[in-house]
């Protein structure tokens, strides 16, 4: 039998060992309460830094009922972007539109350039040259974003009816000032480039318009809801009534994320779009189903750095959104992500009132999730994962590994001990009392050694799971190698980005994960007698076997997923050629239509002007 010093000796190196197994885990993943909000900032900037970070702005409806409130809490997180002055907003809509978006810029710039040309060409009295600039600047605003550009459009037609006066064509002069007060009667007219006369005739024709016949347009979209502006002002979401216009032709624009921007003229009535997908409306669709699918986990995360990556960001803004039925407040999750490493900048969750209240209700979150950078801990990333592997779920197991380990440790030094034992009993007399006591005294401690190493294994493997299951928590970024890439299933779902499906309608999870969130693995009781060495592997031979036919039983699950996934993407994709086909078919009916509308128009007389206004001629 060893000495008894050398037995205190273990057992206070078993202590230590438990004591800094236990404790160490323990403390460096206790939660702080500063990383859920983020601090306010001292002093904020009038503008925006040349090279603030870029952010985009998506909002994903956790259920069908939150799709049109999710587009318009989208609007105003945009809104709360550009007025932070530290971010610099880019339009989702546009990122995913590169060649688009490319397209009416070029238009912009030469509409701009045109500006310059003209005002160049008036100053130098070359009002017929001015007249030409002017016309073409008008053109090209037409085809730029008018969402953004409208004001531009309006100043073109202004310098345009200036350049036709200096030009003496006062009649076409004067049908250009109808037109650009018709869509815009707050247009400003200068007496630089006006005469008395032709200012009075505009203070005539803008009091005209303004207590003239209105005209009211109902705008729907298919397949998803969008923002829709009529002569550059946001008129809401999609579908949506527009009343209090003028008897003319205003411009229609409707924006949707992964769609094309859509842009026509219209007078009256209904107006149905249909909006076009762009090449990466895909993968939109795959990362903002990924991220509702789990809302409170990791693949959250990864798949917002997914979308940042594809939009081409350093971080995205994200609002998840559930609705509910009647008119229950909306349940908003926000957060700010740095793409490059999924650090969240910003959190914030609360509860935005639906209808007219949610634009002043939404401030107070929206404001929270761009005043300020929250700091990373110890320069590492921080995360928020609320549904995920929790703080004390891990610290839980990390004590029970620690535990595990020690156990272990105890029942091998009682193995030795019971060894210790079986030998002196064979060097002892048989018959002699100290051999009976040899005898049971061993027994004693190999039952401990048997019972130490069951429970260890026990407790190290739950401890195990409890810690790095389901990503390892919620404190830690998921690393590069352990983000889900994006999946084919979830690439080619076919409901549109902004219906996610329902919570019943997705994939199972595994088993296991949420039995272990919702109760703690309970502690295996002692055996009532020893257990040979060879029935102690049985165990984790069963576990080992389960899980591997659980494993093959997932793969085959998931290939079925796989193939009718497929054929559904196909479907989709043969629906929505036809559907693109009827589009361009009805816009160049439309076309055909407004072309003899026009020419009709042109037939017809143009109105008399008063003798007043032509003895000024």
């Amino acid at each position: 039998m060893r000495p008894s010093n050398v037995r205190a000796v273990h057992a206070a190196l078993s202590g230590w060992l438990v004591g800094l197994l236990a404790v160490g885990p323990a403390a460096a993943q206790t939660p702080v309460s500063s990383r859920l909000v983020p601090r306010a900032l001292s002093a904020a900037t009038a503008d925006a830094p040349a090279d603030a970070a870029s952010v985009t702005v998506v909002a994903i409806a956790l259920d069908a009922a939150a799709r049109g409130d999710a587009a318009r809490l989208a609007r105003e997180a945009e809104l709360a972007v550009t007025r932070s002055g530290r971010l610099k907003l880019v339009r989702l809509s546009d990122a995913l539109d590169a060649d688009g978006q490319r397209e009416r810029q070029a238009r912009e710039a030469e509409a701009a350039e045109a500006m310059k040309a003209g005002q160049r060409a008036y100053d130098e009295l070359d009002t017929e040259k001015a007249l030409e600039h002017f016309d073409k600047a008008v053109r090209g605003y037409e085809g730029a974003d008018l969402s953004q550009r409208f004001t531009e459009l309006s100043r073109a037609r202004v310098m345009k009816a200036a350049s036709q006066v200096a030009n003496g064509e006062n009649t076409a002069a004067q049908l250009e000032i109808r037109t650009a007060l018709a869509l815009n009667p707050e247009a400003r007219f200068s007496p630089n480039f006006f005469p008395p006369e032709e200012m009075t005739f505009v203070e005539k024709e803008r009091k005209a318009v303004l207590t003239g016949s209105k005209a009211s347009l109902r705008v729907s979209t298919e397949p998803v809801p969008a923002q829709v502006f009529v002569d550059g002002q946001f008129r809401g979401i999609s579908p949506v009534d527009v009343a209090d216009l003028s008897a003319a032709d205003h411009y229609v624009t409707v924006v949707a994320p992964g769609y094309a921007l859509t842009q026509r003229r219209e007078r009256d009535g209904e107006v149905s779009l249909t909006l076009a997908p762009v090449a990466a409306q895909k993968g939109l669709q795959t990362f903002t189903e990924q991220a509702a699918r789990k809302p409170e986990s990791p693949e959250r995360d990864a798949a917002l750095r997914e979308l940042g990556t594809l939009a081409g960001v350093s971080q995205v803004l994200a609002l998840l959104v559930r609705g509910g039925a009647g008119t229950a407040p909306l349940e908003v999750t926000g957060l700010r992500l740095d793409v490059s490493d999924g650090h969240n900048q910003a959190y914030a969750m609360g509860t935005v009132p639906r209808g007219d209240g949610l634009v002043d209700g939404s401030q107070a979150l929206l404001a929270q999730l761009v005043s300020a950078d929250a700091p990373r801990q110890g320069g590492k990333p921080v995360t928020h994962f609320a549904g995920g592997v929790s703080n004390t779920r891990r610290t839980v197991g990390y004590v029970l590994m620690a535990t595990g380990v020690a156990l272990l440790a105890g029942g091998v030094y009682f193995g030795m001990e019971a060894s210790a034992k079986s030998d002196d009993f064979k060097r002892a007399a048989q018959n002699s009392s100290r051999a009976q006591d040899l005898k049971s005294t061993g027994k004693s401690y190999a039952l401990v050694a048997d019972v130490g190493i069951l429970l260890g294994l026990a407790s190290a493997g739950a401890g195990g799971y409890l810690a790095f299951a389901n990503g390892g928590g919620g404190s830690k970024s998921p690393s590069r190698a352990s983000r889900p890439a994006p999946s084919p299933v979830s690439a080619a779902a076919a409901a549109p980005q902004d219906t996610p499906p329902a919570p019943q309608d997705t994939p199972p999870a595994p088993k296991e994960a949420p039995a272990a969130e919702k109760e703690p693995l309970p502690m295996p009781p002692p055996p009532a007698q020893t257990v040979p060495a060879s029935k102690q592997k049985e165990p984790s031979t069963s576990n080992k076997r389960a899980q591997e036919d659980e494993a093959r039983q997932r793969e085959e699950e998931l290939r079925k997923r796989r193939e009718e996934v497929e054929r559904q993407r196909k479907e989709l994709e043969e629906r929505r050629k036809q559907e693109e086909a009827a589009a361009q078919r009805e816009q160049e009916e439309r076309r055909r239509q407004e072309e003899r509308r026009r020419e009709e128009e042109k037939k017809k007389k143009r109105p008399a002007l008063d003798d007043d206004d032509l003895r000024n001629y």
